[in-house]
């Protein structure tokens, strides 16, 4: 739709960016580039066209689990 702006942050699962999905687990956009090369089968952040995307509600299951183990 024309017009139509959705925002990242209330309307939709993905999340588009470093500094966004950093947003969302409370770190920098460092440390998101850091777990994304360190953990590439394991932090659920995918490279996409020279950037980072990721599903919020994936970041959210992944800390969890971290933090019960």
């Amino acid at each position: 739709m024309a017009g139509t702006h959705i925002q990242q942050d209330k309307d939709h699962d993905i999340v588009w960016g470093t500094p966004a999905i950093g947003k969302v687990i409370n770190r920098t956009a460092r440390v998101v580039e850091y777990l994304a090369t360190k953990y590439p089968d394991e932090f659920p952040v995918k490279r996409v066209a020279g950037g980072y995307v990721a599903s919020r509600k994936a970041l959210l299951d992944w800390l969890l689990k971290k933090e019960a183990a």
